[in-house]
């Protein structure tokens, strides 16, 4: 059953009840009180016929040689003259009562003055009486009215109690149809936009809001909320996809040649005349490939791990202490490069350790593979400085630097240089942890002769962060290769 359809029915169900009950509850408060002025008009008729009747009673008793006859037409008029229903009775002991009007045959006990009432047969009365004398005396007078009059406005009551209720009942019913498509016809409109999601593109519906109906709208902007995060997990997803498709032909492609090299190289050793020299040569070039293979899966696994990187987990890091211990290991793996950390200073930022050193390590690495002079010599020098909120890493060389035509290219999945060595990876992984910690990189020319110069800008620890860990008003972390 539909909810405007639900709403109609209780609305005429509960309308129509209502009314009911109210009906009742006036119905017998008018009864009430209809029964309580009729109480009141018969007292008040009693009051008025008491002073004449108590003359027709001591006439009767105390000059029985008059004739009464007089009296009894003056209270005989006064009764029948009021406009009150019903009948009056005096009864004087020793003379035949006077009956005016409708009353019973008998009458009720003397002993009851009313108003009360009294049954005769298939009819009903209330009455109230009165001695004509002091109390106990034998004259006495009553006042009755038929209890059908009163029943016959009840009646009629009851009768326009149930009309209205009839009518309220259909008004209930209309009431209830308009009155149920207007309450609920925000939801229908929720309910077709709705429908219309599951039509569209992610991302280019959403739940309107402006429906004035606070329950609604706040319905509706929590389902945009996980709409949202449904389209962001859906787009994550499919980039996450794509890159993962990319990913693996180009690792495909890379790995394909080493392998057929070294195919081709244990194809060799097995050849039955091969010189003792030839073979070291070989094993020599096995061992070169089998070191490219485990640098390039060692770069892979570190690209890897950082597009799964979370940047809810940083933590304050110093960098001074991470650029003192890349240096450290880069001398010890490139003996005959010289390495310099000309200055470096207190540098916190709020990053991923194994992310930053990731970035200087390669950084020096690429320096120390393609720095070289023209006397084949590599010279790295490195400063580590602070400005307000930006954090400065210069790293340079004096080899032969890179075209601005190239600068860009350099950063791309397995992009190799003229010299054609390298993995291909390893700027592509210093890009990418820059941009994890809320930075770019970017290629620049030294200040002071020939060289290459790299630059990665974060911000620095406490340094304001635009949504979604973008660096703010320039704070920016500086790595250069010079």
């Amino acid at each position: 059953m539909r909810l405007s359809t639900r709403f109609v029915v209780c609305l005429a169900a509960v309308v129509p009840l209502l009314v009911l009950l109210a009906g009742v509850l006036v119905l017998g408060l008018v009864s009430a009180d209809l029964r309580a002025e009729r109480d009141r008009r018969l007292e008040a008729r009693l009051s008025a016929l008491t002073p004449m009747a108590k003359t027709y009673a001591w006439t009767h008793q105390l000059r029985p040689w008059t004739r009464p006859d007089f009296l009894a037409q003056r209270l005989t008029g006064a009764a029948l003259g009021a406009d009150d229903p019903g009948g009056v009775v005096v009864d004087v002991s020793g003379t035949e009562a006077l009956v005016i009007g409708d009353t019973p045959r008998c009458r009720p006990a003397p002993t009851v003055d009313g108003p009360g009432g009294y049954t005769e047969g298939e009819r009903r009365w209330r009455y109230v009486a009165a001695d004509l004398g002091p109390a106990g005396s034998l004259a006495r007078v009553w006042v009755f009215e038929p209890e059908q009059l009163l029943e016959r406005q009840i009646a009629l009551l009851r009768r326009r109690l149930g009309g209205v209720t009839l009518i309220a009942a259909l008004a209930g019913v209309g009431a209830g149809l308009v009155l149920g498509r207007f309450a609920v016809h925000p939801l229908v409109v929720l309910r077709r936009q709705a429908r219309e999601l599951g039509r569209s593109a992610p991302g280019t519906v959403r739940l309107g809001t402006a429906s004035r109906v606070t329950e609604i709208d706040e319905l509706a902007a929590l389902l945009n909320e996980s709409l949202a995060r449904r389209d962001e997990a859906v787009s994550r997803t499919g980039e996450a996809l794509e890159i993962a498709r990319a990913f693996a032909a180009t690792v495909a492609h890379e790995l394909r040649t080493p392998l057929t090299s070294m195919g081709t190289n244990l194809g060799l050793l097995r050849h039955p005349g091969l010189e003792p020299n030839d073979q070291a040569g070989i094993i020599a070039d096995l061992e070169g490939e089998h070191l490219r293979l485990q640098r390039l899966i060692t770069l892979l696994r570190g690209l890897a791990r950082g597009e799964l990187a979370d940047t809810t987990t940083f933590t304050d890091i110093d960098l001074a202490d991470v650029v003192a211990d890349a240096v450290d290991d880069a001398r010890r793996r490139h003996p005959g490069v010289t390495i310099i950390l000309a200055e470096s200073v207190p540098a916190r930022v709020r990053g991923w350790e194994e992310g930053l050193r990731v970035i200087v390590d390669n950084l020096l690495d690429n320096a120390a593979i393609h720095g070289a002079d023209e006397a084949g010599q590599v010279e790295i020098t490195l400063t580590l400085t602070t400005e307000r909120t930006v954090v400065a890493l210069s790293v340079r060389d004096r080899g032969r630097g890179i075209a601005v035509t190239e600068r860009e290219k350099v950063f791309d999945r397995f992009h190799r240089g003229a010299a054609g060595s390298g993995s291909g990876l390893g700027l592509t992984l210093v890009r990418q942890q820059a941009r994890l910690h809320g930075g770019e990189v970017e290629v620049t020319d030294p200040e002071d002769g020939p060289g290459t110069r790299f630059v990665v800008r974060l911000p620095a620890a406490g340094g304001e962060q635009e949504p979604g860990g973008r660096a703010h008003r320039g704070a920016w972390l500086a790595v250069s290769r010079g």
